[in-house]
């Protein structure tokens, strides 16, 4: 006897053990009655105990339901089994929640002209989610979600029953549901007061107060030209404002501002990091320049072309990439760069023009020592290496293939 189908809010009930067995996933039992809800419908399955053996996983098998158990229990044992409560709550607001914003959604499309019909839901976490039809090209809005959110709220505040009860499949055209049924024979309804109407074997709170507040959170398109809402129900809903809130706070108290004054404060802030970030910028370039110029006047002779040699560690490593870029288009100058941060080392080989040479096989060198890795073009290639104590001896090859003979100008 399914007792969660009867009054879904009983959390404690006796049964015997009609049935076990083992198999490679834990042990399984079934109950000659049970509140436990088995997944279906997309609504996550209950949790709880058999007198104090654990239950974590519930399905319905060949018109059974069977209990994962933590311990085997007898067959013919009289147990006593309770329900995780306040699991089997949040999914019960989920899944009645999600049941009103559906026809919320279809009631606000009605009055666009558009089927915003629910296409397939998902309840497994606290922020559940609608995947709606709507306009294949825009999807849907902002201001649809927001009219559903306020329309949802407003039912749900006219406290309306929600009840349960089976009809044949003969008489379903006597009732106007939401959606088409999916199953046949005696199929179980569930109303929301007038408002909804749709086939359902899920657990629902008993009155639509329960799901208050209804929270909307956004949405995005995904593909088959649907929009996926996320939305959240009565205590999950009041938990996200109450952590978003704390946010909003700790960030109004840091910025010595109101919630309301934050948009603004946080556009100043944004303004003042780009401003310092293209000054840092600029800076980095400045610098790169003086270490170029210094790398040129010593850069040693070599077959017709200058050699530049320079090694940047730790701090001065972010000026790496300026740096090479000053050196790249320099006339006659075959470039060795390299940046070391901790055991990391960056390198970055170029050759100006007129040069006529190509790096790579320098920087191939180079990269064998340093158990490094990279490639590029002939004119300028770079790689990384983890082996920063040899780093030295990894120019000094490079120098050599490059044909300079030299060490360090």
């Amino acid at each position: 006897m399914r007792l969660d189908r009867l009054d879904p809010y009983l959390t404690t009930f006796t049964a015997s053990v009609t049935a076990a067995r083992d198999s490679e996933d834990g042990t399984w039992v079934t109950l000659d009655r049970s509140a436990f809800y088995p997944t279906a419908g997309g609504q996550p399955h209950d949790t709880g105990r058999l007198d104090d053996v654990e239950v974590s996983n519930v399905e319905s098998r060949d018109g059974a339901v069977w209990h994962r158990v933590s311990a085997p229990l007898a067959v013919g044992a009289a147990v006593v089994g309770r329900i995780d409560w306040d699991r089997r709550f949040r999914h019960m607001q989920r899944h009645t929640g999600q049941h009103l914003l559906s026809q919320a959604f279809v009631r606000v499309g009605l009055t666009r002209g558009i089927d915003l019909g629910t296409k397939s839901v998902s309840i497994k976490g606290p922020e559940c989610t609608l995947d709606l039809s709507g306009d294949p090209d825009t999807g849907v809005d902002a201001d649809a979600c927001a009219s559903a959110e306020l329309e949802a709220n407003e039912q749900a505040r006219r406290a309306l029953p929600v009840s349960t009860f089976e009809v044949a499949e003969r008489d379903l055209h006597e009732f106007r549901l939401r959606r088409p049924t999916k199953v046949g024979g005696l199929v179980r309804l569930v109303a929301i007061g007038d408002y909804d109407l749709a086939a359902c074997g899920g657990t629902h709170v008993r009155n639509s107060a329960e799901l208050l507040p209804i929270l909307v959170l956004g949405s995005e398109r995904v593909r088959g030209g649907l929009t996926r809402v996320s939305f959240r129900v009565g205590a999950e809903a009041v938990a996200d404002a109450a952590a978003k809130h704390a946010v909003v706070r700790d960030l109004g108290t840091a910025l010595s501002s109101t919630a309301l004054e934050l948009p603004a404060q946080v556009a100043r802030l944004q303004a003042e990091l780009t401003q310092t970030r293209e000054a840092l910028t600029a800076a980095r370039g400045t610098t790169a320049g003086f270490l170029a110029d210094g790398a040129l006047q010593a850069a040693a002779e070599f077959g017709g072309a200058r050699l530049a040699r320079v090694v940047l560690r730790e701090r001065e490593a972010v000026l790496l990439d300026p740096l090479v870029a000053r050196l790249q288009d320099v006339h006659g100058v075959v470039a060795m760069c390299a940046s070391v941060e901790g055991d990391k080392v960056l390198l970055a080989f170029t050759a100006g023009p007129g040069t006529g040479l190509d790096v790579r096989p320098a920087l191939q060198a180079a990269l064998a020592i340093v158990a490094g890795r990279g490639g590029g073009r002939s004119d300028r290639a770079t790689g990384a290496g983890s082996d920063a104590a040899r780093l030295e001896e990894a120019l000094d090859s490079a120098a050599k293939v490059l044909g300079s003979g030299t060490a360090t100008p």
